[in-house]
Order: C-alpha cells, then structure tokens, then sequence
C-alpha cells in the first residue's frame, strides 16, 4: 500500500513538472534552467539588444559605452537592493 502511494505522489509531480511552460526533460538536460532570474534575463536582453544596434552600425561606439555603463549600473543598483531586501544589516 505505501509502495502504491509512494509512486503515485512521485508521478503526479512529475506530471506536474511536465504540464507547466517547460517539460521535465528541459530541467533534466540542463539544469541551469532550472532557475531563472528574471532581472539578469532582462539585463541580458537589453544588453544583446544594445549589442544589435552596435552591429547594425544604428549607433556609435562611444554612444554604445555610455548606454551599456548606464544598464550595467542600473543592474547593478537592482542587485544591491535585491540583496539589502534579502539579506538586511542588524
């Protein structure tokens, strides 16, 4: 009986792991996916984003340093208030 139990608890997390966005198989095969942060997501994408217009010659090569340090530094600023949140000084 607790055998019986025991798999059916473990495949209706699996399943459940494999109804959401993502299939099981995707966390398995790499599990660096497995978490995401979604305000490095959105500072990686902003970056490639500023990366592209570079390329594209949309802007100049100074323009692009200046923009990327104002994003690095906005980044950078989300994470120090992330962590204070986190993790708050006696």
């Amino acid at each position: 009986m607790k055998k019986n139990i025991f798999c059916l608890l473990i495949s209706v997390i699996l399943m459940g792991c494999s109804v959401g966005q993502e299939k099981l198989e995707t966390y398995l095969g790499s599990p660096k996916n497995f978490i995401k942060d979604p305000h490095f997501a959105q500072y990686q994408e902003s970056l490639n984003a500023l990366e592209s217009e570079y390329l594209d010659k949309k802007i100049t090569y100074v323009e692009y340093l200046g923009m990327k340090k104002e994003l690095d530094e906005k980044y950078a600023k989300e994470v120090q208030e992330r962590e204070e949140i986190i993790s708050p000084n006696p």
